[in-house]
């Protein structure tokens, strides 16, 4: 198995990422609710910086998470003060190769990180990983991308377009993000290109850019390799209010089991 390069595997992306993303929290109400469920620690899946596990941690309930991105999880553990220290448990490691010796009744990999496993062998590797660690009556949670919330007409990369330009606290930067993207319909993949110009004070300018390649699962092709590591989708929803998942929805949120449980 290649080694996974995580996209946000230095330090300059890992702060990037959270100036992007550390505010979004669309998702953690979800969250929340499964882990109230849970009788043992939650394990999130590409835990990052702990945008998910500090919000869980702060509203009292334990979690472990694993990331195979020491700058990411460098920031989570700087994160981490007296209220979450005691519930936050960090583990370096490959989603789809690790082996903690426990079972957890909530495993979780939130906010499309699973679109990181490209082939089918990851997927797999990652999900068989999954099966060993869920409790009996535990439940695995996947947030994807459905098929319809991807523009596969771009399969030429398209011209730059602006996103937006916020100072950055940690530096005094102004910094202006721009973005370029191409599909591959074939491969289904998506294909990224994050460009962020840092402007100091003194009118410099530094670029920093790179490519987020993420593969898009449709909801019977999902549900397949979830089958061939042992687990079951138990329900499939359309939003993170739990609706149903219908032609129009742009999230899936997939709940597995463990294969007859």
């Amino acid at each position: 198995m290649a080694e996974l390069d995580p996209v946000y595997g230095d330090n300059e992306r890992a702060a990037l990422y959270d100036l992007v993303y550390a505010e979004y929290d669309d998702d953690l109400a979800l969250y929340e609710q499964f882990a109230a469920r849970a009788d043992t620690p939650s394990l999130e899946l590409a835990v990052g910086s702990g945008r998910v596990a500090l919000h869980l941690a702060r509203s009292g309930h334990r979690v472990v998470g694993i990331d195979a991105s020491r700058p990411m999880l460098t920031r989570l553990e700087a994160a981490l003060d007296d209220t979450t220290r005691a519930n936050v448990r960090i583990v370096e490691a490959d989603m789809r190769d690790f082996d903690l010796g426990e079972t957890f009744d909530l495993v979780y990999c939130a906010f499309d990180s699973f679109e990181q496993m490209l082939t089918n062998d990851d997927a797999a590797s990652a999900l068989r990983c999954v099966a060993r660690h869920l409790s009996e009556g535990g439940v695995f949670v996947t947030e994807l991308r459905t098929l319809r919330s991807v523009d596969w007409a771009p399969t030429e990369q398209t011209p730059l377009s602006f996103e937006w330009s916020r100072d950055d606290p940690a530096t005094g930067e102004t910094i202006v993000k721009l973005s370029s993207m191409r599909a591959s319909p074939a491969m289904q993949t998506t294909t990224t290109t994050l460009i962020f110009d840092r402007m100091a004070s003194d009118g410099s300018v530094r670029r920093v850019a790179f490519d987020v390649t993420l593969r898009v699962f449709g909801r019977h092709e999902y549900e397949a390799l979830l089958a061939q590591a042992g687990l079951r989708a138990s329900r499939v929803y359309g939003s993170y209010d739990l609706s149903p998942l219908t032609d129009g929805s742009d999230t899936m949120i997939v709940v597995a089991e463990r294969e007859g449980v």
